[in-house]
């Protein structure tokens, strides 16, 4: 039986450690119904990846990428082994192509040969786009894999167009074979100078995401 105490004397130590008992108990009640609040919040808001994976087996150096639905594949131009590309409407905003390089006969590191292989690469990209100047001419990479860039301005029609080349061989000693990544984009897809180019835009994905396939011993 709970014994009687007058009001002068209560809160009694029972009735307080009960007290203290039930606070932390709604206390952490609490706790859990914010974590699982918060855990349902990441869940429903967190970014949806909805990139895609495109594998090629293009030999002799294959490769993989992701993009995301913001480019559509089309048909490849010339050499081209695939082409994306970003429209809004017959507006054209940004593209992704590559191509399969062959390097000529050299000696020593292939860094060494890609230099004098790109001088005549931009002369056919002069060739090619209207207005060609070029801005930078120098040494890459692409998720460690040594290339040479080649970044330019030039004119689609009225418009400004922006371009960076990669000139990317194979990661294996001696190598003749790699790929060529042409990225193009224009101001109406938030590019504004040829640096920007495959670092802002729906073309970075594939970009940054571009491998050479393992090839089977």
């Amino acid at each position: 039986m709970t014994p009687l105490v007058v009001p002068e004397y209560r809160p009694t130590l029972p009735e307080l450690v009960h007290a203290r008992g039930g606070r932390r108990a709604l206390v952490a009640a609490g706790g859990l119904g914010l974590v699982a609040l918060l855990l349902l919040a990441f869940v429903v808001l967190r970014p949806q990846d909805d990139s895609i994976d495109l594998l090629s087996n293009a030999e002799p150096a294959p490769f993989n990428f992701r993009y995301t639905a913001g480019l559509e594949r089309v048909a490849p131009e010339g050499d081209e082994l695939v082409r994306l590309e970003a429209r809004r409407g017959d507006l054209f905003i940004q593209s992704f192509a590559v191509s399969p390089l062959r390097l000529p006969a050299y000696r020593g590191e292939t860094s060494g040969s890609l230099p004098v292989f790109a001088a005549g690469e931009i002369e056919a990209l002069r060739s090619r786009f209207a207005e060609f100047e070029l801005v930078q001419d120098a040494k890459t990479r692409v998720n460690e894999v040594p290339g040479h860039v080649i970044l330019f301005r030039a004119r689609l029609g009225k418009r400004r167009l922006y371009g960076r080349q990669v000139l990317l061989p194979e990661p294996l000693p001696g190598t003749r074979d790699g790929v060529r990544l042409l990225l193009l984009a224009t101001p109406a897809g938030g590019v504004s100078r040829a640096s920007e180019v495959g670092v802002r835009g729906v073309v970075k994905r594939p970009y940054r995401t571009f491998r050479f396939e393992a090839k089977a011993p």
